[in-house]
């Protein structure tokens, strides 16, 4: 059970309507925190506690504390001493490391092989390995994946030609760029290179991000029941570097 959940699980019958007016949100903000289209619920993680008058710790754990370290003590004794926006700040970090400990905790290491543009780890020969800035968040092959500040963890991957040309990795969600990239996928980013009309890239398109071909006037997706992302003269766009390769299962063929 995640944040959310216990959220939910709190709320129970009672409107959402009584929790957004008490954080002086939007009507929709609980909408868009289940539909993962927001995660500012993490600034607000005090307030939420508050309002169903339970511990940080419960709200953020799912149990109470046991008496506290002397480190606790000391991050309490700063939090308290720091102002309202930098509180927020610290508890929407907290509630992200968190998470990212819970996944962790249920993860598996899927070993991986190397092809012609694919990095795949880790075999039992490998002797170098580097790290990866790996953002959380995906990136979309589809119809668009809100991004909302997404923090970054490392990767370790093997030291090869190709993944040594790479600033980070990004895993893709949706299937407009099949049969090249799944989803699930895990894709080689290189930020620096110039995007080429034909180049994959990954894009921040009003705020959401793709990975799509580069059309020039457009984004262009492989998959045909997807249509092309024709850019308006309102949109902003920005591109965060071309796609050199990605991670593949080795049970792939």
């Amino acid at each position: 059970m995640d944040i959310l959940d216990r959220i939910s699980m709190l709320l129970g019958k009672r409107e959402q309507r009584e929790l957004t007016d008490y954080l002086q949100l939007k009507n929709v903000a609980f909408s868009e925190w289940k539909s993962g289209k927001s995660k500012s619920y993490r600034k607000y993680l005090i307030e939420i506690a508050d309002f169903f008058n339970v511990s940080l710790d419960y709200l953020v754990y799912g149990k109470e504390s046991q008496e506290l370290s002397e480190d606790e003590h000391r991050l309490i004794s700063n939090y308290r001493k720091v102002n309202a926006v930098e509180k927020a700040m610290i508890s929407e970090r907290a509630a992200a490391l968190a998470e990212q400990a819970d996944r962790h905790k249920n993860a598996t290491i899927t070993p991986l092989k190397h092809t012609d543009n694919t990095v795949l780890m880790p075999e039992n020969d490998v002797k170098e390995y580097i790290y990866l800035d790996f953002p959380e968040d995906a990136v979309s092959a589809g119809t668009g994946e809100y991004l909302s500040g997404s923090y970054t963890i490392k990767l370790r991957v093997p030291s090869t030609e190709l993944t040594r040309q790479a600033d980070y990795a990004l895993r893709i969600s949706g299937d407009s760029m099949q049969p090249d990239y799944l989803d699930g996928d895990i894709v080689l980013v290189s930020a620096d290179e110039q995007l080429r009309i034909g180049d994959v890239g990954i894009f921040i398109l009003n705020g959401e991000g793709y990975i799509k071909e580069y059309g020039g006037d457009r984004l262009i997706s492989y998959n045909d029941k997807y249509r092309d992302i024709v850019f308006k003269d309102d949109d902003e766009c920005r591109s965060c570097g071309k796609v050199i390769g990605k991670l593949e299962d080795k049970n792939d063929n």
